[in-house]
């Protein structure tokens, strides 16, 4: 009922337009001299006072029978309902219990009448308008999970629909191309990076849009070995599940930590401190270039144990030294990772190298400067980075490359990013409303960037 109110509340004000849509005509007879039988032609308001200022007493449903009591002002008629409740209602929205629809001398719009081509289902409970726009009136009231006739024709972000037999307009933001799921939530998550909505749970399932990150969506319980399933609009859609939490997971309360047995230096510029030794395991803080890291003495899974602010955490070997780094800095080659041109890239796209070498080191290669380019000439200026994705073809290493090129598309300001490449889709900084898009088949895997995120940096 408070919609129906609210929907209603602007409907008194543009009473003439509506007019047009109403079933019936506008009073002929004067009531004023006596008590009336009546007919309201639509759903409409029944108000203290004559006029839209007055507040709202109830809602006279289409052909429902009221009596006039003889009172009139502005256009407005008093009237009772059978309920014996008694207000005012526009004289437009009346007509004399004997007209006939048919035979009113009102005048009336015929509807328009419209064949289906398609369907579509509504995923919240939204008007129906008679154009395509807040502007038009409202003609009706789709519940959610309605499955209505449309079209083909849309405009400005309205399709038409077929309601009750006749052409009518719905936001489609509030359509879906498939039934609106009925299944019920067994739980909430969180996303942590911007992710595909796919329409089963693997990667190379099809999707329609993107989760932003930190959106917080319900679960049905039902997963694969890496994708949940959500329900997202109405729909049920999969996500990547190691980029989820749960939104009633607490935080793990931290053991005791074991005694140091010696010390280990950070050698790279910046350090992931991991709570697992996981190669994905929950990144907890970061350290860097030089610090020194009490460590127990133990590895596990190319990790080193070493003690955080009081607990027991893990870094990646490679970027540990039992001897302090020099004072020099430096990059492109270090810790095994292969670097192509380091030397020769611009200080932005070193910036990059530096990044993705220490907190990413499941990439062992990267390429950078080199003499030629088929495609632009970003890499013979120093401009861009190839981030070599081991195993590409896997799906967890093809996500892996998805949460890199966010990353860098997000933070694309901080590292001076112009473009990004990949999986045959680019994102382009200057426009980021545009999101990722479609590119030109090239042929390989390596022309259509599948096995590497290609970045370009402005300079």
């Amino acid at each position: 009922m408070t919609n129906a109110l609210r929907l209603l509340n602007r409907t008194a004000c543009g009473a003439a337009t509506l007019a047009l849509f109403s079933v019936g005509g506008l009073v002929l007879a004067n009531p004023a001299a006596g008590s009336s039988p009546m007919t309201a032609t639509t759903a409409v308001n029944l108000r203290s006072g004559p006029g839209t200022a007055n507040p709202v007493r109830s809602v006279l449903a289409a052909n429902e029978a009221v009596t006039a009591t003889g009172a009139t002002s502005g256009g407005w008629y008093e009237v009772t309902t059978k309920a014996g409740v008694t207000g005012w209602v526009s004289q437009n929205f009346l007509r004399a219990a004997s007209a006939s629809p048919e035979t009113s001398s009102a005048v009336t719009l015929a509807a328009t009448s419209a064949s289906a081509t398609g369907e579509a289902t509504t995923t919240a409970a939204v008007n129906v308008r008679s154009g395509p726009g807040t502007g038009h009136g409202v003609i009706g009231v789709a519940p959610r999970g309605t499955t209505l006739g449309t079209t083909g024709t849309t405009s400005g972000g309205w399709t038409q629909v077929v309601w009750q037999g006749s052409a009518a307009w719905i936001s489609t933001n509030y359509l879906s191309a498939s039934p609106v799921t009925s299944t019920p939530a067994a739980g909430q998550v969180r996303t942590t990076a911007n992710l595909y909505l796919r329409s089963a749970g693997n990667a190379s399932a099809s999707w329609d849009t993107v989760l932003p990150k930190g959106s917080v969506v319900d679960t049905t319980g039902a997963t694969t070995a890496t994708y949940t399933e959500v329900i997202v609009g109405g729909q049920n859609r999969w996500i990547a599940t190691r980029y989820t939490v749960a939104v009633t997971a607490a935080a793990p309360v931290a053991p005791a930590p074991p005694a140091a047995t010696g010390t280990v230096y950070v050698t790279v510029n910046s350090l992931n401190v991991r709570a697992t030794s996981a190669a994905d395991g929950a990144v907890v803080g970061t350290v860097t270039r030089g610090t020194a890291l009490p460590t127990t003495g133990n590895t596990d899974n190319n990790r080193t144990e070493i003690i955080h602010q009081g607990v027991a955490r893990w870094v990646y070997s490679p970027y540990v030294s039992a001897t302090a780094p020099n004072a020099s800095g430096g990059g492109g080659g270090a810790s095994g990772v292969a670097i192509t041109g380091y030397d020769k890239l611009t200080p932005s796209a070193k910036r990059i190298v530096d990044h993705v070498v220490a907190n990413h080191p499941q990439i062992r290669s990267i390429g950078g400067w080199r003499a030629s380019s088929s495609y632009s000439g970003d890499h013979p200026n120093g401009r861009a980075v190839d981030l070599m994705i081991p195993n590409w073809q896997s799906s967890a290493n093809a996500e892996m490359g998805w949460e890199l090129a966010r990353f860098f598309a997000d933070n694309a300001a901080t590292f001076n990013v112009s473009y990004i490449i990949y999986r045959q889709q680019s994102w382009n900084a200057s426009y980021p409303a545009r999101g990722w898009r479609g590119m030109e088949d090239r042929g390989s895997a390596t022309a259509n960037h599948f096995d590497h995120v290609h970045i370009s940096v402005r300079s």
